[in-house]
């Protein structure tokens, strides 16, 4: 699996790599709430946000920083995950 870094226009520096149907567990791959994004996704994450890109070239890896970028504008936005952290509840009175 290819891995690339890029610096975007703003300074930003992203990982990029493919998330393809080999690597999603058997019953998440046959899940129909993958939508267009059954077929794999090329995956952005930078320190503050994350994107997901369903359809995307096969040569992204050999693509120019510019050109990843415009494929990152495309991208749509991954909502950050919520903690599974529960605090403890405080002691009863």
């Amino acid at each position: 699996m290819a891995v690339r870094d890029f610096v975007d226009t703003n300074g930003v520096t992203w990982k990029v790599w493919p998330v393809t149907t080999e690597m999603l567990q058997p019953k998440t791959a046959a899940e129909s709430y993958l939508g267009e994004y059954e077929a794999g996704w090329l995956c952005f994450e930078s320190a503050l946000e994350r994107r997901r890109l369903a359809a995307y070239p096969e040569d992204w890896d050999q693509l120019s920083d510019s050109e990843l970028g415009a494929l990152l504008q495309t991208a749509a936005v991954v909502p950050a995950r919520k903690s599974r952290h529960v605090p403890p509840r405080p002691p009863r009175p």
